[in-house]
């Protein structure tokens, strides 16, 4: 009776491992998801240039300011340009390149990480950062729009801040 009891438990025990993982499988594929399909209005679209073009743009929230631009060969999108950030210090920056189609609706989203010590997001100076990215730009996409989230670091005697940009209505 004992071995039968064991058995069942070790049956439950992958049974519920398994369930457990399928489940929190099913919630990170959603969340990765949960943007496509939105609207982003027209005041945060920015055009994806024609081949062979570059374009200069300048993004700013009250977070930041990013003068950047975007150079297209194909349908490879490089973005480069520099920012100031109102925070001193920043543990993590999560950037968001949502792909838009004719309409302004997200049909793809590239996410590229930032940290400090991290090339996509170089802390040349204290005031000045810059980033360096290249992109695939996917079927359908005539135009993009950038989104962020992050948090401070921690500085003895000052709290963590959250800070995030997202484009839509």
């Amino acid at each position: 009776m004992v071995v039968k009891a064991g058995k069942f438990r070790a049956l439950f025990t992958v049974m519920f491992i398994g369930f457990f993982m399928a489940s929190c499988l099913a919630g990170c594929q959603s969340l990765g998801q949960r943007n496509m399909g939105r609207l982003v209005p027209d005041f945060y679209r920015v055009a994806i240039p024609n081949n062979g073009e570059t374009a200069s743009e300048t993004f700013q929230t009250q977070d930041m300011t990013f003068k950047y631009q975007c150079w297209r060969a194909g349908n490879q999108m490089k973005i480069w340009g520099s920012g100031n950030i109102r925070f001193e210090s920043i543990d993590e920056l999560t950037f968001h390149l949502y792909f838009l189609d004719d309409r302004g609706e997200v049909i793809s989203i590239k996410n590229f990480f930032s940290f400090l010590d991290n090339s996509d997001f170089v802390d040349f100076s204290a005031a000045d950062r810059q980033v360096h990215r290249d992109f695939t730009i996917p079927a359908g996409a005539v135009a993009f729009a950038i989104g962020y989230d992050g948090n401070t670091g921690r500085v003895p005697g000052a709290f963590d801040i959250s800070f995030s940009h997202y484009p839509f209505d």
